[in-house]
Order: C-alpha cells, then sequence, then structure tokens
C-alpha cells in the first residue's frame, strides 16, 4: 500500500492545476512596475485612501464629537461627508485613468506568481 500524499503534497498539486496561477506563471513580469508611478497615478492612490478616511471613519468621529458638545444638529453633516468622500473617489479614479484596471491585473498576476514561484519552487 502506496503512502497517501502530505496536505502540503495535494495542496501544492491543486494550486498547480488553477487556471489563474498557470497564466500568473506562464506571463512575463510586466514592465509596468520597472519605472516608478508618475505623479498623476500617486495623487489618485492618494485620494482614493483619503475618500476611504473621509466616509465612515469621519462620519463615526463627527457622531462623537456631536454627542461629546451635545450638538446633535452636527449630524446633519454625516451624509454630507459621505457625499463628498465619494466625490473625491471619483476624482481619484478619474486621475488614475482607465489604466488601473490593466493595472491591477498586471499586480495580481505578479503577486501570484511570486507566490507560486516561492511555495511551488518553480
Amino acid at each position: 500500500m502506496l503512502p497517501s500524499p502530505s496536505a502540503g503534497l495535494r495542496f501544492r498539486r491543486w494550486l498547480r492545476q488553477r487556471r489563474f496561477v498557470q497564466l500568473a506563471l506562464a506571463t512575463p513580469p510586466d514592465p509596468l512596475f520597472r519605472q516608478p508611478p508618475s505623479a498623476r497615478i500617486v495623487a489618485g492612490l492618494v485620494l482614493l485612501v483619503a475618500s476611504y478616511l473621509i466616509g465612515w471613519p469621519a462620519i463615526a468621529a463627527l457622531g462623537v464629537v456631536s454627542a461629546w458638545i451635545g450638538r446633535p444638529k452636527l449630524l446633519l453633516g454625516g451624509p454630507i461627508l459621505y457625499g463628498f468622500s465619494w466625490v473625491v473617489f471619483a476624482v481619484g479614479l478619474a486621475l488614475i485613468g482607465s489604466k488601473s484596471v490593466s493595472a491591477g491585473r498586471a499586480l495580481g498576476l505578479t503577486l501570484v506568481r511570486k507566490l507560486a514561484e516561492r511555495y511551488l519552487g518553480e
């Protein structure tokens, strides 16, 4: 009777059979990541991060401040802050442009390739 393969070996075999892993290993590294990002892309990414900070955390902080100083009318600024966070998000996406979709896919393939090469030993 043959011993059953270990869980790590079964996982490696399963991982190697995934189409996205095969695609990532077959695709050469994207030259997009060899050069630093432009100032426009960096500004767009900063705005995307800022929109998440303006969103719910700022609304929660507004609620705490409103309760602390006893002015419930400050809570009316919550929807305004939330709408402003969406405007900031949209401006960030506009600055990044349509390259963000292809860059995101290239980044995903690069990360999967690095992890697969490290884990599968290829």
